[in-house]
């Protein structure tokens, strides 16, 4: 299965109050995604899912990265105006690649691999299974993918992937009986029709390539379930990392408990 990456992305975005879908309410003031400017430095909250960020990861994950072989597409991807204006003249040029290889450093040096990809998309429900308490995810598998292109890429690949470590990790939509009628509910039409169509962020910390330098592997380490594509109204949202976390903690307190007898 591929699955196919449908984002929305909106910068600068800030949203004041997080309402969750039953009406619990916590006032705050949240990013909800920190842009990266690629070329400066800072650290950041989390990064786009995009061609150009995608790229960044690609080249912070060489064990040594030839400037001198790709600076002339870096400075067609993240500097068109001087490549067009300058490409002609080798003397200017010259120069041009000097300048370009430093910015070039310093981007790659401030990319970090510690910071989360987030990838929005939409997902199906399936039916409610009541001894676990909650739906089920219809999306990903060990074949999904998502994906990022662009045309203006110099001699980089022109799409970059994104596979998934632990596809098993977005796991149910955890909701009481109580809270899974109401949702289903207000998803009604008049002929008795629901939509079960959620919206979630997956947010994806970049570990290796794949197996070619345009493919990376990529591991879920958080995720948030939300009822509208506008992402204000969270149903659900999971620390896969944390989780695990506490999962190993607990089966090493288990562990001492157990050798101590």
């Amino acid at each position: 299965m591929i699955s196919v990456v449908k984002w929305w992305m909106p910068m600068g975005h800030f949203q004041r109050s997080d309402d969750n879908f039953f009406g619990e309410t916590t006032m705050r003031v949240s990013i909800v995604v920190a842009i990266i400017l690629v070329g400066q430095a800072g650290s950041v909250l989390a990064y786009d899912f995009d061609w150009k960020n995608l790229l960044m990861a690609s080249l912070k994950l060489r064990q040594s990265l030839d400037y001198d072989a790709n600076v002339d597409s870096y400075m067609q991807v993240f500097r068109p105006d001087v490549w067009n204006r300058y490409r002609n003249d080798e003397f200017e040029m010259a120069e041009k690649r000097r300048e370009t290889i430093e910015i070039m450093k310093k981007a790659v040096a401030a990319y970090s691999l510690d910071e989360d990809i987030v990838v929005t998309t939409s997902m199906e429900i399936g039916s409610y299974d009541f001894e676990t308490k909650g739906f089920p995810l219809d999306g990903l598998n060990e074949s999904s993918y998502y994906y990022a292109s662009s045309y203006q890429n110099g001699n980089f690949p022109n799409r970059f992937t994104m596979h998934l470590s632990n596809p098993a990790a977005l796991g149910h939509l955890q909701l009481s009986e109580a809270q899974a009628k109401e949702f289903l509910n207000s998803r009604k039409n008049r002929n008795g029709e629901i939509s079960r169509k959620v919206y979630v962020k997956l947010y994806l910390r970049v570990k290796k390539f794949r197996n070619e330098p345009d493919a990376l592997l990529g591991e879920i380490t958080k995720y948030s379930i939300y009822a509208d594509a506008a992402h204000l109204r969270r149903l659900s949202e999971v620390d896969v990392a944390q989780k695990a976390k506490e999962k190993k903690a607990a089966e090493t307190a288990a562990l001492t408990a157990q050798t101590s007898q």
